[in-house]
């Protein structure tokens, strides 16, 4: 079956089906994780170190690599097993907002919504193929809570081509207001117009592409990744999410409420 291709089903749901057959996490026990209570109400979330939001990211996420920057990571774990990881750090249209508001340019400036310096993104984030089917969502609520106070906007966006609609923020109660560059009438935005580079099966994106190669000249990849292809991809969709008081959630809620769209679904890709 051709991966890249099948988006019917999302690439990371594909990754822990694969993982699944392939027994990937079996050692010289066997199917240990067999054994283990998955009771999603005896789950437990908590902060975990970079180097184990690594490995499950790796294995399981549609990039399998971490981010350029992260902030915060966090896990959820079933009688002390880690069965799936979240990853935060900066909401980068955030900071090219003030960039840009500084040199007296267009851009996607947040302080018109009250969300500067309270932003930030929900950057990576997968299960194994043994975690119950509602961890995702759990972990996303729960760490959700404990990310420090200041934080008040999530963010995450979704890839069309990952086959990615958005499933589990949906799930999670986040609003989705689709590409902003889609929706900006001052940018002559259509499909297909933005540059990606097909590396092993996946796509990746400039922001991806730069944080592990240093910059986009098709010279400088080929350094990194041999058989790079570059083709072209639509704009991401975006999420949001508020934490924070009733009134602070819906403060913010009122802030975008023209921009936010129906759910995206899986039949429209």
């Amino acid at each position: 079956m051709n991966l890249l291709l099948d988006t019917s089903t999302a690439w990371q749901k594909q990754i822990r089906e694969k993982r699944r057959l392939e027994n990937l996490d079996s050692d010289l026990l066997g199917n240990w994780w067999s054994k283990i209570d998955t009771d999603i109400k005896k789950a437990e979330v908590r902060e975990v170190s970079y180097q184990m939001a690594e490995k499950i990211i790796k294995d399981y996420e549609w990039l399998g690599c971490m981010p350029a920057v992260v902030w915060h990571c966090y896990g959820i774990f079933f009688e002390g097993f880690c069965a799936g990881v979240v990853c935060y750090g900066p909401e980068y249209s955030e900071n090219l907002g003030k960039i840009t508001r500084e040199k007296g340019l267009a851009g996607a400036d947040w302080s018109k919504y009250g969300y500067e310096g309270k932003m930030i993104l929900l950057s990576r984030g997968a299960c194994v193929h043994w975690a119950h089917p509602h961890s995702a969502s759990k972990l996303i609520r729960q760490s959700m809570k404990m990310l420090p106070k200041k934080y008040e906007v999530v963010t995450s966006t979704v890839d069309e081509a990952a086959g990615e609609i958005g499933t589990i923020y949906q799930a999670c109660g986040f609003h989705y207001v689709g590409s902003m560059r889609d929706g900006n009438p001052n940018v002559k935005s259509r499909k297909l117009d933005r540059d990606g580079w097909l590396i092993n099966g996946k796509i990746w994106t400039s922001r991806s592409i730069r944080a592990v190669c240093g910059n986009t000249q098709i010279e400088n990849i080929k350094k990194h990744f041999p058989t790079v292809q570059k083709i072209k991809q639509h704009s991401k969709g975006r999420y949001f999410a508020f934490i924070g008081t009733q009134n602070t959630q819906k403060k913010h809620l009122n802030a975008i409420k023209h921009l936010i769209k129906p759910y995206p679904k899986r039949t429209e890709i």
